[in-house]
């Protein structure tokens, strides 16, 4: 199932002296956003920043969600800080994010008005527009799981920059990967067996096996060379060793 993390507002705001409540927002959310998510994707999670944390603050599980989550959908309509916080983090840390806006609000700050987004109407039409929406997104997405949606990582990809990892760094058992490497391609394991016992084979024999499955002939090889039982000798595979003969000597005229 994918998750699908919503920013946008949860508490009252004060937009041109004009307040608009908590509970207007939670309804926008119910009976616009949310619901026009459910009809772009049924199966979509969908979670609100104020359904994991109290109004005002950002905890660890909105940071998570940020991170990890499928689909951010970002609704700009109101200047709030916290949004526009957390959508930068989103943009630093992935791809699938959404900006929404209600038409009928002001313009977008300037760092993020160049950025694309859905402009939405708050009414039954503006519901089913906004999920054909939602759906066109969800299938780029889809087609195109690697393409920045984001100036940073626009430029992140065209400058090569390379983010911290904190993934863990795998940390394999050479046994184990020749044993499942022969199980895989047990041909090839034959061969380069064959190889290392001294016997001789013709190099495009290796070769070929090796071209046709060439992770496990990296597995095996590695384990082979770690164990000191393989030498390829990729130069002389297929040569047949000539012994050493001294020149004739030839006879000096006396």
């Amino acid at each position: 199932m994918k998750t699908c993390f919503v920013i946008m507002p949860i508490g009252d705001q004060v937009v041109g002296g004009v307040k608009v409540t908590a509970a207007e927002l939670k309804r926008r959310y119910d009976d616009l956003i949310k619901e026009a998510l459910v009809q772009a994707d049924p199966r979509l999670e969908i979670v609100r920043a104020d359904e994991v944390a109290i109004p005002g603050t950002i905890t660890n599980d909105i940071l998570f969600r940020l991170m990890h989550s499928d689909i951010v959908i970002a609704d700009v309509t109101y200047p709030n800080p916290n949004v526009f916080y957390e959508l930068s983090i989103r943009h630093a840390c992935r791809i699938g994010t959404i900006i929404i806006k209600d038409q009928s609000a002001g313009a977008s700050p300037f760092d993020i008005s160049h950025q694309r987004h859905i402009s939405y109407d708050n009414t039954p039409t503006g519901l089913k527009e906004l999920a054909q929406q939602f759906r066109q997104y969800f299938a780029q997405f889809e087609r195109n799981p690697t393409r920045p949606d984001n100036q940073l990582l626009d430029l992140a990809k065209l400058t090569k920059y390379e983010f911290l990892d904190y993934s863990p760094v795998a940390q394999t058992d050479p046994e184990s990967d020749f044993i499942s490497a022969a199980l895989q391609f047990p041909e090839l394991l034959a061969l380069i067996s064959k190889k290392a016992a001294g016997e001789e084979m013709p190099q495009a024999d290796l070769m070929t096996a090796m071209l046709a499955n060439p992770d496990a002939a990296l597995k095996i090889t590695k384990a082979l060379s770690r164990s000191g039982q393989l030498d390829l000798g990729f130069g002389t595979t297929n040569q047949k060793q000539v012994p050493h003969r001294n020149p004739p000597r030839t006879k000096r005229k006396k």
